[in-house]
């Protein structure tokens, strides 16, 4: 017989995989790699501070080389620049461009919608309760619940 606690992860492991079938879908779409998808989502994100290639390579899990690779490609396709550091000209910042940033909104309203049509099922009262109860297990193993 199956505990609570397993059935429960194994929901929100099908809530996860559903997720990531609908972004896998929309990356195919957008004609980009699912790491150029989440590269270009994470220097959009970071870039006010300034994001370094080693960076991309650090969350991605990947080499120097292929990053190297993808930032090209990106940047041929008119997504993204590389432009010296004020601080230390041997040191290329990296920036989204305005087509770029376009790419990852779209990424992002499409999600959001997708997330929505599941989430459906459940009255603004429940969703509610859901998310307060996720947030309560969330916090309780110090892991802090993200807002978006």
């Amino acid at each position: 017989m199956t505990s609570k606690a397993m059935r429960i992860s194994a929901l929100i492991r099908t809530l996860g995989l559903a997720q990531r079938a609908q972004a896998d879908a929309w990356v195919r779409q957008s004609g980009l790699t699912r790491a150029q998808a989440v590269s270009l989502g994470f220097i959009e994100e970071n870039q006010e501070r300034g994001v370094i290639a080693r960076e991309v390579a650090e969350m991605s899990g990947t080499t120097p080389a292929s990053v190297a690779s993808l930032l090209q490609g990106l940047e041929e396709r008119g997504y993204l620049t590389r432009s010296p550091s004020p601080r230390d000209s041997r040191v290329k910042l990296l920036r989204v461009t305005q087509e770029g940033s376009r790419l990852v909104s779209g990424f992002d309203r499409d999600m959001g919608a997708a997330q929505e049509r599941v989430l459906s099922v459940l009255s603004p009262a429940e969703q509610g309760e859901l998310i307060a109860l996720l947030e309560r297990v969330a916090t309780s193993i110090g892991t802090p619940p993200h807002a978006t």
